[in-house]
């Protein structure tokens, strides 16, 4: 099991997953992201933290205190994928539902979609 998150300036994207499941997703401020990762890393068993390797980055990883493995994913496009995985989870309603979800964008932001998407990666990397 690991924690994927996806960095930004203002806000992180989280997401606690396996290769099958996706146990948590969740978007943190970055202010209060060490304080949660430190609850999670005692709520689940993670193996390792995987953070994205664009925008925050590093200011991230300086900022988590962790005892596990942490390890930088490219994180190009994710986006594109966040936005994806969104609609599949949550099909458009009434008549935006004919229209294609390319042309669509979230009511919401997606970075904890976006953490999804980046654990994934790592995931099949390493499987593959």
């Amino acid at each position: 099991m690991i924690l994927a998150i996806d960095p930004g300036l203002s806000k992180c994207g989280l997401a606690v997953l396996d290769s099958d499941k996706v146990y948590l997703r969740e978007i943190v401020e970055i202010k209060n992201i060490a304080e949660r990762v430190s609850s999670i890393l005692a709520s689940f068993k993670i193996s390792e933290v995987v953070v994205g390797d664009s925008t925050g980055s590093d200011a991230v990883i300086k900022a988590l205190k962790v005892s596990v493995p942490i390890k930088k994913v490219p994180e190009k496009f994710t986006t594109l994928e966040a936005r994806k995985l969104y609609w599949k989870e949550n099909p458009p309603q009434g008549l935006f539902r004919f229209i294609p979800t390319s042309f669509l964008f979230p009511p919401r932001p997606v970075d904890d979609y976006a953490a999804v998407v980046v654990g994934k990666r790592y995931l099949a990397n390493i499987s593959a």
